[in-house]
C-alpha cells in the first residue's frame, strides 16, 4: 500500500435491503412465503444480476454505489405481484433475514430501504413502516437510513420517523424509479460526509384520489407534482416528494401525502409541505373519478375510426391486485360481435390444455373467471393454438417501474373467429410490456381493440402504438368505485367518502 492510498478515506459502506409489496387487502390471494420465492428473494450478486441494468428502485441504489468514495453493498430483496396480504410467516422470515444481514455485515455508515409503502401484513398494517422501525431500532438514532417508495404508497408518520431521507416517484406510469432511489442514496451519502443536515417534514390530508386520476401526464396531477418540484427549487430544500396512496390497502394512512425535506430547518420543510398539501386540498374535488361503463368503453373502442383502442380494465389492475382473469370485457366484446380484438387472460389450465393440444390444434375451452365471480364467469372460447412460448422476454423500452426482465409462465395464443386473439399466462403478468405480445408473435397494433390490465401502468408499452385510450370501469378488487369497498381502518372522516370532511394544514 502506497502513502497516497494509506491517506485515502475509507468509502462510505451502504447496506441495502428490501420488500417491496403492493398490498391489496381485498384480494383473495394471500402474500405467502412461496409467492415471494416463486418471484424471487434475491441475495447479493442475484441482485446485481437482476437489476444493475434495469430501472428499479433497486438499479437506483446501486447506480450510486458507482460513484467515487461510495459502496452500496446489496444484502437482500424480495418482490411479489400485487395482492392480498402479507402472511405472517412471510413477513417476519424475510424481514428477520434482513435484519440479521444488516446486523452482521457491517460497519455501515447508513442503510438503504427498497420498500413500496403500500404493503401490509397480517399483524402489522404499516409494514413499510415497522420494517423502516426495525431498521432503526437496530443502527440506532444516528445512523442515516433512507428509503425509496412507489408513489402509491400510503405514506405513514412511522416510515418518516424511521427514516432520515425519504423520495417518491413522481410519475405514474412509474418510469423514474431509478432517479428518485438515486437522489435518496445520494442525499444519504452527502448526509454521511456532514454537507447536509436533512429534516423530513410529512403532510397528510384527508383526500384519496381515485385511481383513474392518478395520471400524472394530465391534470389534475400534473399541477400537483409541478407545485412539488416549485418547492424543491425554494432555497434550503432539499427534495419533495407526493404520495398518490393506494385506495386498496384498508390502513389509517390511505390517501395521500406530501413530503418536503429542508436542510436543518424544520420549519421550512413543514411550510413547503403545507402549502403543496393545501393547494391539492382546494381542488380535491377533481380527484373523484367518473369513467364509462365496461359496455360503453367496447361499444366506444368497436367502433372507433382508427384503432387500436386500448381500454385499460380498471377493476382488473393486475398492477394493483387484480386476479388477471377477468371476463368480463371479452364476454361483451364476444356477445356483441366485435373483431380484432386482443386481452390477456390469467388461466393455467387453459395452458395446459393449449400445451397439450399443440400450435396448430383446434380447442373449444372455458376461458378466465376462475377467481372471482363478480369479476366474469369462465368464457367458452374456440380457437387455433396459434403459439406457445416459455412466457419470458426482456424490455429494454421504458416500462413502469423500471423493470426489464418479465416472467409470465408458460403463455399460449389463441385466436378465435373474428381475428379475436386471447394470450393465456400461467403466471399473474401485468400488461406493463408490449414485448409480452412480440415475444409470442402476436402484433397489437394491427388490433382493433386492446384490452389493457390496468389503469395507468400499461401506458409506456401501449400509448405508443395506441389511436386512443379509454378506461372502462369494470367491477373487481380495483374498482373505481370506492363505495364498492367496505373499509374498517380508514380515517374518519375522508373526502371523498365524507364530502363534508374539513382539514387544516398541521391536523394529524
Amino acid at each position: 500500500m502506497n502513502e497516497s492510498d494509506a491517506a485515502s478515506p475509507r468509502p462510505v459502506r451502504l447496506a441495502m435491503v428490501g420488500i417491496a409489496h403492493e398490498t391489496n387487502t381485498y384480494s383473495d390471494v394471500p402474500a405467502d412465503l412461496a409467492a415471494f420465492e416463486a418471484d424471487g428473494i434475491l441475495r447479493g450478486s442475484e441482485i446485481v444480476a437482476m437489476h444493475a441494468t434495469a430501472s428499479t428502485t433497486v438499479a437506483g441504489f446501486l447506480e450510486a454505489g458507482t460513484a467515487p468514495g461510495v459502496e452500496v453493498v446489496p444484502l437482500l430483496y424480495t418482490s411479489t405481484g400485487p395482492c392480498g396480504t402479507i402472511t405472517a410467516d412471510a413477513f417476519e422470515t424475510i424481514v428477520g433475514e434482513m435484519i440479521a444481514l444488516i446486523r452482521d455485515g457491517g460497519p455501515w455508515d447508513g442503510v438503504l430501504l427498497a420498500q413500496h409503502g403500500a404493503a401490509v401484513s397480517v399483524d402489522f398494517p404499516d409494514a413499510d413502516g415497522e420494517v423502516a422501525a426495525r431498521v432503526r431500532s437496530l443502527v440506532g438514532p444516528d445512523m442515516p437510513v433512507g428509503m425509496a417508495l412507489d408513489m402509491h404508497g400510503n405514506v405513514s408518520h412511522k416510515m418518516i420517523d424511521a427514516t432520515t431521507v425519504t423520495t417518491i416517484y413522481r410519475t405514474n406510469p412509474h418510469v423514474d424509479a431509478r432517479v428518485r432511489a438515486r437522489e435518496c442514496a445520494d442525499l444519504i451519502v452527502r448526509t454521511v460526509r456532514g454537507e447536509v443536515r436533512p429534516v423530513q417534514h410529512l403532510e397528510t390530508p384527508p383526500i384519496v384520489i381515485n385511481i383513474v386520476k392518478q395520471y400524472t401526464g394530465e391534470e389534475p396531477m400534473a399541477t400537483v407534482v409541478a407545485d412539488a418540484i416549485a418547492v424543491e427549487a425554494w432555497p434550503g430544500v432539499l427534495s419533495t416528494s407526493v404520495a398518490e396512496g393506494y385506495p386498496y390497502a384498508d390502513v389509517v394512512e390511505m390517501g395521500m401525502a406530501f413530503l418536503v425535506i429542508a436542510d436543518g430547518d424544520p420549519e421550512l420543510a413543514a411550510r413547503g409541505a403545507r402549502w403543496m398539501a393545501s393547494r391539492s386540498w382546494e381542488r380535491r374535488a377533481e380527484f373523484v373519478g367518473d369513467i364509462p361503463s365496461p359496455a360503453e368503453a367496447i361499444a366506444y373502442a368497436a367502433g372507433a375510426p382508427h384503432g387500436p383502442v386500448v381500454i385499460m380494465d380498471v377493476g382488473d389492475n393486475i398492477g394493483g391486485g387484480g386476479p388477471a382473469d377477468s371476463t368480463l370485457l371479452l364476454d361483451i366484446a364476444l356477445r356483441t360481435g366485435v373483431r380484432d380484438y386482443l386481452q390477456t387472460l390469467y388461466d393455467p389450465a387453459a395452458v395446459e390444455a393449449c400445451v397439450a393440444a399443440g400450435v396448430g390444434a383446434t380447442v373449444s375451452l372455458a376461458v378466465g373467471g376462475h377467481t372471482n365471480a363478480f369479476q366474469g364467469n369462465p368464457v367458452p372460447f374456440t380457437g387455433k393454438v396459434r403459439a406457445i412460448t416459455d412466457g419470458k422476454w426482456e424490455d429494454w423500452r421504458p416500462t413502469h417501474g423500471g423493470a426489464r426482465f418479465f416472467d409470465a409462465g408458460t403463455m399460449a395464443v389463441l385466436e378465435g373467429a373474428g381475428n379475436v386473439t386471447i394470450v393465456l399466462t400461467s403466471n399473474r403478468c401485468g400488461n406493463t410490456s408490449i414485448e409480452q405480445m412480440y415475444s409470442c408473435g402476436v402484433r397489437p397494433e394491427r388490433k382493433q381493440v386492446v384490452v389493457a390490465k390496468g389503469v395507468v401502468s400499461p401506458r409506456p408499452a401501449y400509448q405508443p402504438i395506441a389511436a386512443e385510450i379509454v378506461l372502462a370501469n369494470t367491477a373487481g378488487v380495483t374498482s373505481a368505485d370506492l363505495h364498492w369497498f367496505e373499509y374498517e381502518r380508514r380515517r374518519h372522516p375522508l373526502f371523498p367518502f365524507e364530502g363534508e370532511t374539513a382539514w387544516s394544514p398541521g391536523d394529524r
